[in-house]
């Protein structure tokens, strides 16, 4: 079954609610903003290691980008597994 959200004008479609209004606050991160569910699933799937370099690397980029286009924004989407940030980390830490 098809689960439809509804906007606050009463329209269907939108984003299904976020798993936790509250974001994780990741240590030495300005920018990156993560709920708790999405850094665990992240931190299973790519192991510390690895998800701190690329958190590292998301970070950097997102303060070299000075503008307000993601500021305050989930940054989930970022950090795909087929994403630049992976691929980047990946490459730096081997």
């Amino acid at each position: 079954m098809k689960r439809f959200y509804r906007r606050k004008n009463g329209k269907k479609g939108g984003r299904p609610p976020m798993d936790g209004l509250s974001t994780f606050i990741i240590p030495e991160l300005n920018t990156v903003i993560l709920t708790e569910t999405q850094y665990n699933k992240l931190l299973e799937k790519y192991g510390k290691t690895l998800l701190q370099k690329a958190l590292e690397i998301l970070d950097s980029w997102l303060l070299s980008q000075g503008g307000n286009k993601y500021k305050g924004k989930n940054n989930y989407a970022h950090l795909r597994s087929d994403g630049w940030v992976i691929n980047e980390a990946r490459t730096a830490v081997n």
